[in-house]
């Protein structure tokens, strides 16, 4: 089995970050019945994405070859993408070493519906005119 844990920084020690599409880093662990193998970290592409960073997230999980992510929040596309692929999700808000730990035990719950709304991840935009109308064009 391969784990993709979304993550801040990243490794076993770090914690489980509570937002997939746009979370830093993703952890990667392989496990074999009970054993479980390296830590490896990769960079979301989601991560810094102005639009679609939940499907380019669940798109890099696919990539991977991962067949089960743990996060602590995932929204209604990037869920679809990885059900529709057939990879298992699980909420946690723990440190992912204990993530992985608890998933092999059993007492994660898998996430089948989105456990936040559509759009959750977009805050007001960075621009001068913060989507007010406001620009600052110079005019004539």
């Amino acid at each position: 089995m391969k784990i993709l844990i979304s993550t801040t920084e990243g490794g076993k020690n770090d914690s489980v970050c509570p937002i997939f599409g746009r979370c830093p880093t993703f952890t990667i662990v392989a496990v074999e019945g009970d054993t479980i193998g390296d830590y490896d970290v990769i960079t979301n592409p989601g991560g810094q994405a102005g639009g679609g960073a939940g499907i380019a997230a669940a798109q890099a999980v696919i990539d991977a070859g991962a067949n089960v992510v743990i996060t602590g929040n995932c929204g209604p596309n990037a869920l679809s993408v990885l059900l529709q692929a057939s990879i298992k999700v699980y909420s946690s808000n723990s440190l992912v070493e204990d993530a992985v730990k608890d998933l092999l035990a059993g007492k994660l719950v898998e996430m089948k519906t989105p456990s936040v709304s559509p759009q959750s991840g977009m805050g007001p935009g960075r621009g001068r005119g913060l989507g007010r109308g406001r620009g600052f064009g110079g005019g004539r």
